[in-house]
């Protein structure tokens, strides 16, 4: 085994004989971009502010009621402004992801 080992040819010859037995290829043309599918994402988000407003508020509320000995009366009230703060969050969340498509469509 002391026959001595050559290089292997450069890539430029194997793309000159790969294309003399390839057909040629037409002219691709450029596909139109997809829009991307965003309605799962979309709507998992705004769940999450919807949850986020309401874990919040009952967090708040739960911790006031515990440090003023006051039982129910923090948690209510944190409760539903933190539902209201989520489904704000959400609403506005909404209407830029609705704004945005509407940009897209005129195009």
């Amino acid at each position: 085994m002391s026959e001595q080992q050559r290089p292997p040819p450069p890539f430029e010859d194997f793309d000159a004989r790969l294309g003399k037995v390839r057909p040629p290829r037409p002219p691709a043309e450029e596909p139109e971009p997809e829009p991307p599918n965003r309605s799962f994402g979309s709507g998992l988000q705004a769940g999450v502010e919807i949850l986020a407003g309401v874990g919040g508020g009952l967090l708040i509320g739960w911790g006031l009621d515990r440090w003023f000995g006051t039982r129910p009366l923090f948690l209510i009230v944190f409760f539903m402004l933190g539902a209201a703060a989520g489904l704000l969050n959400a609403y506005r969340f909404l209407r830029r992801l609705q704004a945005a498509q509407d940009v897209e469509d005129r195009r």
